[in-house]
């Protein structure tokens, strides 16, 4: 099956009629690597691409009644008749509560609140974690590209992700290691009355803490995020990994993998493939400065226009 956004509307729908949400028609709110719909104004529908495997979705649930035995501020599944995960046309669905959303301008000093409070109550979790593997999925997209992109673009990025490889073997994190969100961005931040709350549990492991803090510096650089929303991420984490001598290697994972991520969508339109050209060009020239920007995915909780900064994760398949 090819991932497509309509595809995607044919199994919501089938979901539906099987979590009972009878009177109700799926409304995408994102794409990307998985379709979420509104569901009324109560449920979200997150509905994973054929590739995700079911011991993995079923850790990502185990995960969550976890992190509320911790009091670690997360997104909720939601109470229905059907077993979750929900099962049709070859993919996996769950069904979660529905939260608000803020404008990603003023989240950078919650999501640095938020993601110090799950690095201190996650110490006790007691779901088995996989250690971190940072060039597990951009390898395994680079593998499944060949055919698809130029060889000697695809020769690049893995010469690149060698070099990364072997920086990461020398690179010393200062921070305490443990639980690491993986996908620690804002947007992956709701509101629960007021409160900010983590969703998307992909890519939860057991690894570096100064990986869950490049997103938001990377941000600033590539994607010319403010720089006082990143001031703000700082001063309420605690830390800040710009200043951390492993830094540069971080962020060339991070743009490897945001890479490597877009490349599997290049199918999806023209500014898609733009965009991806502008990040090979980057590759090829080495240029720290080159501006990047987001093109595919829709905002999480609100209908109407491609959120045209969105999308710069590539941390998840």
């Amino acid at each position: 099956m090819h991932w497509t956004d309509t595809e995607a509307h044919r199994v919501a729908a089938v979901m539906c009629e099987l979590a009972g949400f009878h009177e109700y028609k799926p409304e995408l709110l994102r794409f990307g690597s998985n379709a979420v719909f509104g569901i009324g104004e109560a449920h979200v529908l997150r509905v994973m691409r054929p590739t995700t495997r079911e011991a993995d979705v079923h850790r990502e649930i185990e995960l969550v009644r976890e992190f509320a035995r911790l009091d670690v501020p997360t997104v909720q599944l939601a109470d229905i008749s059907a077993q979750q995960p929900i099962k049709a046309r070859n993919c996996l669905g769950t069904v979660w509560e529905r939260l608000g959303e803020r404008d990603r301008a003023s989240l950078y000093r919650p999501l640095g609140r938020l993601l110090h409070i799950f690095h201190q109550r996650t110490a006790e979790l007691r779901v088995p974690l996989e250690p971190w593997r940072p060039l597990a999925a951009s390898d395994r997209r680079l593998a499944n590209l060949r055919s698809q992109y130029a060889h000697e673009d695809v020769t690049m990025l893995t010469r690149w992700s060698g070099r990364i490889a072997t920086e990461l073997g020398q690179v010393k994190p200062v921070l305490q290691g443990g639980v690491i969100h993986g996908q620690a961005e804002t947007g992956n931040v709701l509101f629960r009355a007021g409160q900010p709350v983590f969703i998307d549990f992909e890519q939860v492991a057991v690894g570096p803490r100064e990986w869950d803090l490049v997103d938001t510096a990377v941000t600033v650089s590539r994607f010319g995020r403010p720089e006082q929303g990143y001031r703000d991420f700082v001063d309420a984490y605690g830390f800040d990994v710009r200043t951390w001598d492993g830094y540069k290697t971080y962020r060339q994972l991070w743009e490897l993998c945001a890479t490597t991520w877009l490349m599997q969508h290049g199918h999806h339109n023209r500014n898609v493939a733009d965009e991806i050209e502008v990040r090979l060009q980057t590759w090829r020239d080495n240029n720290p400065d080159t501006k990047w920007s987001g093109v595919l995915e829709r905002s999480l909780t609100k209908p109407g226009p491609t959120d045209e900064i969105a999308v710069w994760r590539g941390l998840s398949e």
